[in-house]
């Protein structure tokens, strides 16, 4: 029997109408017309016998639209849809489970946790309950996604990676060993054996090489990472080329913007820059250069550098007084 697959609106949220809203990466429609193999159509049916299905049963298998066939020989009515064999249509309750209002969806995602839990525990991953993985998402053997985590998109998390409550995944890839902790990839790569977090921002074209460490507060943009570098904590990293093994310290900025462009800094293999460093972009600082904390620096640096850009101290005795009374 020939069945078709009608888009129709029993709600609209947020400016969604009901079949479009996402159940972990595919929305009502999408998940009827994969399940069913129905023919979709916008137009007039034509006559004969024939099953017609609005996109209110995400979850319904084929299987059990076998079923439903077989018990019902004549012409029924339902509220999702109706079956056509001639004579007198009559009513009849729902063949399966229903998306009809706001708590339906409610429930319906919480079904969609649950059987992308199993699929992904079916390919030797690891999805605690109260975590959130698009279907579309790939996680590879002992990759633990723990509760309160969400993974969305076409995400690529690698074998034995961990990926921790609060964090958020998004079209991102996590190497093999790596563990995000409570921390926002988007459209971000993270390499093997890696650290990321707590309260990290990856933003978009950020790339992290292996071994490395992003600590606590520190934000990627269009950033390059090379293996083995230690971002620890507090800095911002935007538009930058850094080379393997730099170490960044604690308050260092990447001062990319001018106010009117974006303009890139690059630094060189081994390179140090300690605590509280701004680096005006553009400029380039060579291998194993060594730019002491608190230098602003605006010039570029060959290999083997030893920069420092501080003022001296003024100190006055018994003047704190002046200003403590």
């Amino acid at each position: 029997m020939k069945i078709y697959l009608l888009k129709r609106s029993y709600f609209t949220f947020r400016g969604k109408r009901s079949y479009e809203l996402d159940l972990l990466g595919k929305n009502c429609f999408e998940r009827m017309r994969g399940a069913l193999d129905a023919e979709v159509t916008d137009g007039a049916l034509p006559a004969g016998e024939k099953l017609v299905l609005y996109s209110a049963y995400p979850f319904l298998t084929a299987e059990e639209l076998t079923q439903f066939l077989a018990v019902h020989t004549g012409s029924v009515r339902f509220r999702g849809g109706y079956l056509e064999r001639g004579g007198t249509f009559r009513e009849c309750s729902d063949p399966s489970e229903g998306l009809f209002t706001l708590a339906d969806y409610a429930a319906c995602l919480a079904r969609a946790e649950r059987d992308s839990a199993r699929l992904h525990a079916e390919r030797g991953a690891l999805v605690e309950e109260g975590a959130r993985v698009d279907v579309t998402v790939r996680l590879g053997w002992g990759a633990a996604v723990r509760r309160g985590a969400v993974v969305t998109g076409n995400s690529v998390i690698g074998e034995d990676a961990e990926i921790t409550g609060g964090s958020v995944v998004a079209n991102s890839f996590v190497g093999a060993g790596s563990r995000i902790e409570s921390s926002i990839l988007t459209d971000a790569r993270v390499g093997k054996r890696c650290t990321v977090g707590p309260f990290a921002r990856l933003r978009p074209a950020s790339a992290v090489g292996d071994d490395c460490r992003i600590g606590d507060f520190v934000e990627l943009k269009n950033a390059r990472v090379g293996d083995g570098c230690k971002i620890a904590h507090l800095a911002y990293v935007g538009d930058a080329d850094l080379a393997e093994e730099v170490n960044v310290g604690c308050g260092v900025v990447f001062a990319n913007y001018d106010g009117k462009r974006k303009s890139r800094t690059r630094v060189g293999r081994g390179a140090f820059l300690g605590s509280n460093c701004n680096l005006i972009a553009p400029v380039n600082v060579g291998e194993r250069c060594y730019v002491a904390a608190g230098t602003t620096l605006t010039r570029d640096l060959a290999g083997g550098d030893f920069c420092i850009g501080r003022s001296r101290e003024t100190v006055k005795k018994d003047a704190s007084k002046k200003y403590l009374g």
